[in-house]
């Protein structure tokens, strides 16, 4: 009587849902790569815990037809990481910060700031939070160690500060909802007008080497990730990015490579130097780097793309377009101090054909209302007779 009540009825008990969460616990605990891989976004990881659920559902009840709703696959995430309200936040597709000081709560949501109050029972339960994102990352934030930049599993960029360095807890998370534009959607969202885009179409179909540059959340990634599917579907495209957010689906040919940072003694690290090292033996025709942080990848790059990987794409923190490529001399000459800075400009004249500037468009409150593309700037291959760059704005 008990089978054919569990047999007939398409939901599980409170109790059913207990122990298959356990049984699918206890299998991923025994996966490394489940938690830690660097190549699933949000619902690929959810896809694969649905495909677990859903096993562990049919072993326990071979004849049944029971549903893995998505309630249960959230309080699977829930158990897993223990992120609670998080969740609901990271699955939003227009929210694309949150921000936690001690028990009250911000997030960013279409570019306007939304103040939640406090949204936690106490700082414990933030604390517990903060544990929870440690034991999945192996990572470790004490009063030694006040910080920690790590990423969540769905690849958001989580930053957290603790006292006694700052007067509150302050966890900032940059949510993992890079979205998946063409280059019309880009039109219609007025990030550019009709001329630029058949520029941008050109710069991409002739191979050209683009930089592209603005502020946090001016739409880097999302343009890079736009622009990148224009690519030919015969060629190679190697990927080097900290946070896999450059996805090219639908292309055959992409070879992604992510940095590692030490989080245990056992550990290497794996930092974008040795990744472009790496590419360059991979016989890529494109090399995408995912962002110019340091003095090293700074240095690489370039020389990467001084020896014929002609088409390729990075992007790079400036106010401006001319201020990028000032900053990618200073980040060039850090690692290489005894170059001189007519070299270092004529490797970037050699190896950068044009610099795109995004900007924020902000309202009164400071609130993003739209990004805009406001500088296309083209670089000649060689310097002018004082030894600068030959520059042309479009």
């Amino acid at each position: 009587m008990l089978k054919d009540r569990l047999y007939n009825q398409n939901k599980l008990t409170e109790d059913d849902e207990r122990e298959i969460m356990s049984l699918v616990k206890k299998r991923i605990k025994k996966d490394e790569l489940f938690v830690n891989s660097n190549f699933l976004n949000r619902e690929e990881f959810r896809g694969k815990l649905y495909i677990l659920l859903k096993d562990e559902i049919e072993k326990k009840y071979p004849c049944s037809d029971f549903n893995v709703e998505k309630n249960l696959i959230n309080k699977m995430i829930s158990e897993i990481f223990g992120l609670g309200i998080l969740e609901d936040f990271l699955q939003d597709k227009l929210v694309t910060d949150i921000f936690i000081q001690d028990n009250e709560m911000i997030i960013i949501r279409n570019g306007i700031k939304e103040y939640l109050g406090k949204t936690f029972n106490s700082l414990d339960d933030v604390y517990l939070i903060i544990d929870r994102i440690k034991s999945n990352t192996g990572k470790t934030v004490d009063q030694r160690i006040p910080f920690m930049n790590t990423e969540l599993y769905d690849g958001s960029r989580c930053s957290i500060v603790i006292p006694p360095i700052s007067d509150k807890v302050y966890i900032s998370i940059r949510v993992f909802n890079c979205i998946d534009f063409n280059l019309e959607d880009l039109l219609k969202l007025n990030m550019f007008d009709k001329k630029h885009h058949g520029i941008l179409k050109d710069l991409v179909n002739k191979r050209n080497n683009i930089l592209i540059a603005g502020s946090m959340g001016s739409g880097k990634t999302t343009l890079l990730n736009t622009l990148a599917k224009l690519i030919s579907r015969n060629e190679f495209i190697n990927i080097i990015q900290d946070v896999p957010e450059i996805k090219l689906k639908e292309h055959p040919f992409v070879r992604m490579l992510c940095t590692r940072t030490k989080s245990r003694e056992s550990d290497n690290e794996i930092n974008q130097d040795r990744l472009v090292f790496e590419t360059l033996r991979m016989k890529a025709d494109r090399i995408i780097l995912g962002e110019v942080r340091d003095s090293m990848a700074a240095y690489q790059m370039l020389q990467a793309l001084n020896v014929g990987h002609r088409g390729s794409f990075s992007t790079i923190h400036a106010d401006s377009a001319i201020d990028s490529l000032l900053r990618l001399e200073t980040l060039a000459m850090e690692y290489k101090t005894n170059i001189s800075n007519y070299v270092v400009k004529k490797m970037i004249s050699r190896a950068i054909d044009a610099v795109l500037f995004l900007d924020c468009e902000k309202d009164e409150n400071f609130n993003i209302y739209n990004r805009k593309l406001r500088e296309i700037l083209l670089l000649d291959n060689n310097l002018n007779e004082g030894g600068d760059y030959k520059l042309e704005y479009l």
